[in-house]
């Protein structure tokens, strides 16, 4: 075997296994990611009491939607909803404002500065919850969007008592622009399969900070929020905490939006860096192995390289590979959120996915 010849056959075994993976990712979007139309879950019972939280700074132009879509549901399930930012001139209070406005269910405010830590986040949310009184505890970010039976469905899980926590999966929702649709884009076809084949292979031992449900008791046993300030990943270590202290995790089918209508190119890009960093700072070795799916890029240009004197089928294997995968993702267009205009962005997507993933090998987590 010559070395042209071993080489073309390690990288078609390479781009072999990368496309079972994706295959693989994403048929468990199809099993973990419910639609909306599915039948809700039943409440727990006993009536647990529920606290919806909520930490906000800032204003956006998708902060007043995704707020408004939290108060909605908290109002049409009579859940509690507490809001709380660490700035007394923080301009998310303007926007709280507004919703509050037109909505005749309360909501509770709390403004002060937390405990010092290098997690702003996790500061404000225990400034936000000292002396509250729940058990269970609703956490969503700010740029997260929810949809009717929310509530419901998130606290299903706690009908077992050895339940501590429980997530659901998100899928981003681009603005107009460029850049915000390769963003979402990043997210839905990298993201939100490779986090549903990890449940589906490993079993759930993370959260998604997209949104979070946690049992107070159990959240107690964790060591609290108080643990989670020294570290970038306070929804992966808190959910790691739960399961240490001898709770159990849940999945929730239900798929949440995630926002990021206002997203310019320097924006996404750091924010998919933050997010890979983090990743390789909780599980280097799952980052490391990622190199199969995000490696498939390099690999195709380079057998495109050595079938560039065949001229009649040096573009083959791009065509199957990003043809093929435009069919298994549109049958998926649910679920991830697909429209017909997000194919052709596809290799590009792939192309800045794989410079990310480059770009999170090196560098320091931080915090949201």
């Amino acid at each position: 075997m010559t070395p042209m010849t071993a080489a073309i056959v390690v990288l078609a075994a390479w781009l072999t296994a990368a496309f079972v993976y994706r295959v693989l990712a994403l048929r468990a979007v199809d099993s973990l990611c419910r639609p909306s139309s599915a039948p809700r879950p039943e409440a727990p019972e006993p009536p647990l009491r529920v606290v919806a939280i909520r930490p906000l700074h800032g204003t956006a132009p998708w902060l007043e939607p995704c707020l408004e879509s939290l108060w909605n549901e908290s109002a049409a399930t009579r859940t509690p909803l507490v809001l709380g930012w660490t700035d007394d001139d923080d301009p998310a209070a303007s926007v709280v404002a507004r919703v509050q406005a037109r909505s005749p269910w309360p909501a509770e405010v709390r403004v002060g500065t937390g405990p010092p830590g290098e997690n702003p986040k996790v500061a404000n949310m225990i400034q936000m919850t000292s002396g509250l009184h729940a058990d269970v505890l609703l956490q969503s970010d700010a740029d997260v969007r929810v949809g009717s039976g929310y509530v419901a469905a998130m606290t299903a899980p706690f009908a077992d008592p050895s339940v501590g926590l429980a997530t659901c999966p998100y899928r981003s929702v681009p603005g107009a622009g460029l850049a915000s649709r390769l963003d979402a884009l990043i997210t839905n076809t990298h993201f939100l399969p490779s986090a549903c084949l990890a449940v589906q292979l490993e079993g759930l031992h993370f959260g998604l900070g997209a949104t979070i449900a946690v049992r107070t008791s159990a959240l107690a046993q964790a060591g609290g929020l108080d643990a989670l300030l020294t570290t970038p990943a306070d929804d992966y270590m808190l959910a790691r905490n739960v399961e240490a202290a001898g709770a159990r995790l849940a999945w929730v089918p239900e798929v949440v939006e995630h926002a990021v209508t206002d997203a310019s190119w320097s924006g996404a890009l750091r924010r998919h860096l933050r997010w890979a960093r983090v990743t390789r700072h909780v599980r280097f070795r799952g980052y490391c192995g990622q190199i199969l799916t995000h490696g498939s890029i390099p690999c195709l240009l380079i057998t495109t390289l050595f079938l560039r004197a065949h001229r009649h089928v040096w573009l083959l294997p791009l065509l199957f590979w990003w043809g093929s995968q435009a069919v298994i993702l549109w049958r998926q267009r649910r679920p991830l959120g697909m429209r017909a205009r997000d194919l052709p962005l596809l290799p590009l997507a792939d192309l800045i996915a794989f410079l990310v993933y480059l770009g999170g090998l090196v560098g320091s987590a931080q915090p949201s």
